[in-house]
């Protein structure tokens, strides 16, 4: 690392997040880095699982609750860092997180503040960085979408990211004065990117840096918001730079083409944005209401097991019991990940049986497309099951993943990403064209890879990668499930003979 860096990760009661985020965080902390935790005044039994830790960590206890803003600012003032990394502690970092941030902190000298990918527990993408959309307000960009999308794997400069996990400069952030506390748990990260891009520093998303985010799971907002979003709007609203639609273009995925007069043709990827027709409005209406329920459902779901898991692993000890052998307990979160699996099953059937009713019509004109995020755990299970009936035990596969390595946990076959790196692990980016997948695939079949698997998740790239595509179809028979799709590298068809390859 090209700077020193102090972790600073802010915690408000949630034991069992803050337990799972540490761990993540030190199974991986390079050397040089310090990890500060700043109990915001926990009512729980942070402090017991903090002390367990010993000198791992460095906790900072603050004697009143001061919110997000200001507990970050004292973690920054006790910090000795060069860079500070603040870090929610709803978050589970992935390997390689911190040295990715701060590669691309050294590459980039005017960069100020630097930003990781974030990825909800079912794989989609919470965060690529934030735009500020037409309405003059912060969004997520590309929430919603697949982890592995060409658009998320793309670096870029932009005017804010999520305080989730970001890395600030130090003399960026006391030159801005460290976070405002009047905001209240919500756009304190957002307007600490805009002051410091005033100032003259520059803001960045790293792609490389990965984080799975279980987004306000630690805190509840909904009380302290329309203060945060009223001192946002008088603030920046009508002066920051509307940049949502310029990125959309940029990646491809809305284009203009202009005729000699109007009206202008436009194209938007489906994974972008539905165009609103004003059909089936009273419809469309119920479903949205339906899906915000669902969500807030299985949001409630997650901040549950957090909290019951706290109690259970640290409130139920006999006495005399230390906080380490606390920390260790096991707790059998079987009851709640069935109830979980089971919800997501009746929300998952009742989305395909609106689908189902829709699908006579016109495409174009369909009330209803299920998500693919739900049931994504059945989706792992049927795809285990159809590889284990296609290929045979001792195998060599390829599959192409975003990095998933539960879609690797193939018993009897030795399965490796695809694309990947020297040493066979996830190369952290996908190809640059269809020539470089064409000849990563073919280099890896003379190594001896008997097969490549697509995921159904992993359907797009033969949208995207047409070269790709036309070369696996025309030189490997491929088997269809529902799943995935296998195909046999074992034998290229277009060596064969015309006559054996027509019978």
């Amino acid at each position: 690392m090209s700077v020193s860096i102090s972790i600073v990760v802010p915690v408000h009661n949630g034991a069992a997040l803050t337990e799972r985020c540490l761990d993540a965080v030190l199974a991986d902390l390079p050397a040089g880095c310090e990890v500060i935790v700043v109990d915001d005044a926990s009512t729980d039994t942070t402090a017991e699982l903090l002390a367990s830790y010993g000198e791992a960590i460095q906790p900072l206890p603050l004697p009143r609750n001061l919110g997000y803003a200001g507990a970050c600012n004292a973690g920054a003032a006790a910090a000795s860092g060069e860079a500070l990394l603040f870090l929610n502690n709803d978050t589970e970092p992935e390997p390689g997180w911190v040295r990715a941030l701060s590669a691309h902190l050294a590459d980039h000298r005017d960069a100020a503040v630097v930003g990781a990918k974030l990825l909800y527990p079912t794989g989609a993408v919470q965060h690529a960085g934030v735009v500020i959309g037409q309405d003059g307000y912060p969004h997520n960009l590309y929430a919603g979408l697949p982890a592995g999308h060409p658009a998320v794997n793309r670096s870029r400069r932009l005017q804010a990211v999520t305080g989730a996990c970001m890395l600030v400069r130090r003399p960026a952030f006391e030159a801005a004065g460290g976070f405002d506390t009047g905001f209240a748990n919500s756009l304190e990260d957002v307007d600490l990117c805009l002051r410091i891009g005033e100032a003259g520093g520059e803001v960045h998303y790293c792609h490389e840096a990965v984080v799975t985010h279980l987004e306000s799971a630690s805190r509840g907002r909904e009380d302290r918001f329309a203060k945060s979003v009223g001192l946002y709007r008088s603030r920046w609203r009508e002066r920051v730079r509307r940049d949502d639609l310029s990125i959309y273009a940029e990646d491809g995925l809305l284009g203009v083409e202009y005729a000699e007069s109007h009206p202008l043709r436009m194209t938007i990827s489906p994974h972008l944005a539905v165009v609103d027709a004003a059909r089936e409005v009273e419809a469309e209406r119920l479903l949205e209401g339906y899906a915000r329920q669902v969500s807030d459902l299985l949001g409630e779901v997650v901040r549950l097991t957090a909290v019951v898991g706290s109690e259970a692993k640290f409130g139920a000890a006999p006495a005399g019991e230390d906080s380490a052998a606390r920390r260790g307990a096991e707790l059998d979160h079987g009851g709640f990940i069935r109830e979980a699996n089971r919800i997501e099953h009746d929300v998952r059937e009742l989305q395909l049986r609106l689908e189902r009713a829709g699908a006579k019509a016109p495409k174009s004109s369909r009330p209803f497309e299920a998500t693919r995020r739900l049931g994504y755990r059945q989706l792992v299970a049927r795809f285990r099951a159809e590889v284990a009936g296609a290929v045979p035990a001792g195998s060599s596969l390829l599959v192409v993943s975003r990095g998933d390595r539960a879609l690797l946990e193939l018993p009897g076959r030795d399965a490796r990403h695809f694309p990947q790196d020297g040493q066979g692990g996830y190369l952290g980016h996908h190809p640059a064209d269809s020539d470089a997948a064409v000849e990563q695939l073919e280099s890896l079949r003379s190594a001896g890879a008997g097969y490549l698997v697509l995921p159904s998740t992993a359907y797009w790239w033969l949208d995207h990668y047409t070269g790709f595509a036309a070369h696996l179809r025309s030189h490997y028979a491929a088997a269809e499930g529902d799943a995935c799709t296998i195909f046999s590298l074992a034998a290229d068809r277009s060596e064969r003979p015309a006559e054996e390859v027509a019978r």
